[in-house]
């Protein structure tokens, strides 16, 4: 048999589960928010330790787009400044450590003073323990959107990503993110923050402990290399590692096929960024 016959064979295989894992996991009604400062063009602010440089010196393209943060943003010194209108949370760290939900939606609760819609996954509602932290604050309000992870043909799982029912594989916030956008009225979705430059920063000790040095806007150069750590809380090996950034950088791909079929833009505007699935524009 040749490939092209096996690669249809198997993207038939995947579109099969995709559709199994739907009726399993998805919510069918995921709605949306309609009102945006600037409905033409989204920028989405990832936590990679370019951010801070992009703040500081492209002041007036922030302040001209409707801003979407995600997971620890609201922890840092730009939250307030930039008043965010979308925030989007994926780590499933958050419903299983108790010291991290505590620690987001307790500040989430005290800084926000303007109206800002937040997307959390479907997941998220089996976790009760978030909810009455943000239940007195008027100005957030709440969206579910599927993490379900699709794959298979392309023109199918585009449906599926218009209809909300599921993502390319979530492996970090940056790809719900973006699926998210474009299932808003953007035409322009901007990357700021998304270095993806983790590469480099992946190290195996004499004891075959796998560090990686997870650098964030927000540290203030106070990070250091820390095992990974997994929804079962174990450490991640190597090729575990490896696996999880093929499949974002292979996400991307798909995002960037999806959007140019909705008639859409994702522009990186993230200096040194690894990412290479998006078109390039420095600001």
């Amino acid at each position: 048999m040749g490939d092209k016959a096996m690669k249809w064979l198997e993207q038939c295989w995947q579109s099969f589960l995709s559709i199994v894992k739907i009726l399993l996991q998805s919510k069918w009604n995921t709605s949306l928010p309609v009102s945006f400062s600037n409905p033409d063009e989204l920028l989405i602010l990832a936590n990679g330790p370019s951010l801070n440089r992009t703040v500081q010196e492209s002041a007036d393209f922030i302040q001209e787009k409707t801003l979407l943060a995600v997971n620890f943003c609201v922890t840092s010194h730009i939250f307030e400044h930039l008043r965010p209108e979308i925030y989007l949370i994926a780590d499933p760290l958050f419903w299983i450590v108790p010291e991290k939900r505590i620690q987001l939606f307790k500040t989430m609760a005290q800084k926000t003073t303007w109206d800002m819609n937040l997307f959390m996954p479907a997941r998220a509602w089996t976790n009760k323990e978030w909810q009455p932290l943000l239940a007195g604050n008027p100005h957030i309000k709440v969206y579910t959107y599927n993490t379900t992870p699709i794959e298979g043909f392309q023109h199918f799982s585009n449906w599926i990503f218009r209809k909300g029912w599921g993502v390319p594989r979530p492996h970090n916030v940056l790809i719900p993110s973006i699926a998210t956008g474009l299932r808003l009225p953007f035409k322009k979705v901007y990357l700021a923050g998304a270095d993806h430059s983790w590469l480099p920063e992946i190290t195996v000790t004499d004891d075959n402990v796998v560090l990686m040095h997870q650098k964030h806007f927000y540290d203030r150069n106070n990070s250091q290399a820390a095992t990974v750590t997994q929804e079962n809380l174990g450490s991640a090996r190597l090729y575990t590692i490896l696996y999880h950034m093929y499949v974002a950088f292979k996400s991307y791909f798909i995002l960037e096929a999806y959007a140019r079929r909705l008639g859409k833009e994702i522009i990186n505007i993230t200096p040194g960024s690894y990412i290479d699935a998006f078109k390039r524009m420095k600001v």
